[in-house]
């Protein structure tokens, strides 16, 4: 173990303690191999190809005293870690465009969102958020060569996407009385991005410009059952400013996008698999939960979509593959 006396900053001699229920499973992978997951109220990257960890870092109080003083009084939990997948412009951060792929945004309990250099072991940017509403998920979205916004799921129901020029919010969407659970880009459009409801809502955005104005929104229902989710709801507390996974811990809904066919969503919701065609609006293949598994808490796809796997609520994996022969949303139940 480092001596804690030997080195300038303590908290780089730290081991990470464990991911919580309250950072929300969070995790993202870059596509230089660098694990990023929250570990209570800090940041720790994993190099994958040695397993080594690179750094870990806590969430940095708010430069602005205005932002710290409207904080509540929660333990600033990181809830969301989203590396940028696009090579920033280097006006932004004033930062060489080579070390881009180690910027990180990262959302916490208390609302607040901060742009990460793991390179410097610092925060660059503070994005100016509703500290009351709770950071649920973020998403990365390329507008134009140079121009990036930062697209977040703050509180139960809201939308709010901020321009990562002036960290500013540049649009608001609020979806109430729905509760949403995700966020993810589509891989054939990085303007295009969804966000998916725990009572199956879904909204689209599609950003062309810089302003309100350039920004197309598309909305879908997708049919689920939703009675039990309807009692957790009676039953919880706090409902207007906590994210859905502090709210419900254990309801969760998650899509992907195909990375073979367009417009194509793969979706669990808790007892429930759909195949959902973004284009023509409607449901291709349902199917129930697996005999034997536990409730869906996440889906991914593999690189050719043959394969899918679907992680349970009581630790099992389903893997799932197309049918030889049959269409993309003939899926069946291969092992589990």
């Amino acid at each position: 173990m480092s001596n804690p006396r030997s080195c300038p900053d303590s908290w780089n001699c730290m081991l990470p303690g464990p991911p919580s229920r309250s950072n929300f499973g969070s995790a993202d992978l870059s596509s230089h191999d660098l694990l990023a997951f929250p570990s209570g109220s800090s940041v720790s990257v994993l190099d994958t190809r040695s397993m080594q960890l690179v750094s870990a870092i806590p969430m940095p109080p708010p430069s602005s005293p205005s932002s710290s003083s409207t904080a509540p009084s929660l333990s600033p939990f990181v809830t969301s870690v989203r590396w940028s997948p696009f090579p920033l412009n280097r006006d932004l951060l004033s930062t060489e465009p080579s070390s881009s792929h180690l910027l990180l945004a990262a959302g916490d309990r208390q609302g607040r969102i901060a742009l990460l250099d793991f390179r410097l072991k610092t925060a660059v940017m503070w994005f100016e958020t509703d500290s009351k509403l709770g950071i649920q998920d973020l998403c990365w979205v390329q507008a134009r060569p140079d121009l990036y916004f930062l697209v977040a799921i703050n509180g139960p129901s809201t939308i709010s996407i901020y321009n990562t020029l002036t960290g500013r919010c540049v649009w608001k969407y609020d979806a109430s009385p729905e509760f949403f659970s995700c966020l993810r880009r589509d891989p054939f459009d990085s303007r295009h991005t969804c966000a998916l409801g725990l009572k199956g809502f879904l909204l689209g955005i599609k950003i062309l410009g810089e302003s309100e104005s350039y920004f197309v929104i598309k909305e879908f229902q997708i049919r689920t059952d939703c009675s039990e989710l309807n009692k957790l709801e009676r039953d919880a507390s706090d409902v207007s400013t906590s994210p859905a996974s502090a709210l419900f811990p254990l309801y969760m809904a998650r899509f992907a996008f195909s990375p073979q066919w367009r417009h194509i969503l793969f979706i669990t919701f808790p007892k429930e698999l759909i195949v959902f065609d973004l284009e023509y609006e409607t449901t291709l293949f349902a199917a129930a939960l697996p005999r034997g598994c536990g409730k869906f808490v996440e889906v991914l796809l593999d690189l050719n979509n043959e394969w899918m796997y679907c992680a349970h609520l009581d630790g099992k994996l389903s893997t799932w593959r197309r049918k030889p022969g049959e269409q993309v949303y003939t899926m069946a139940p291969w092992m589990s």
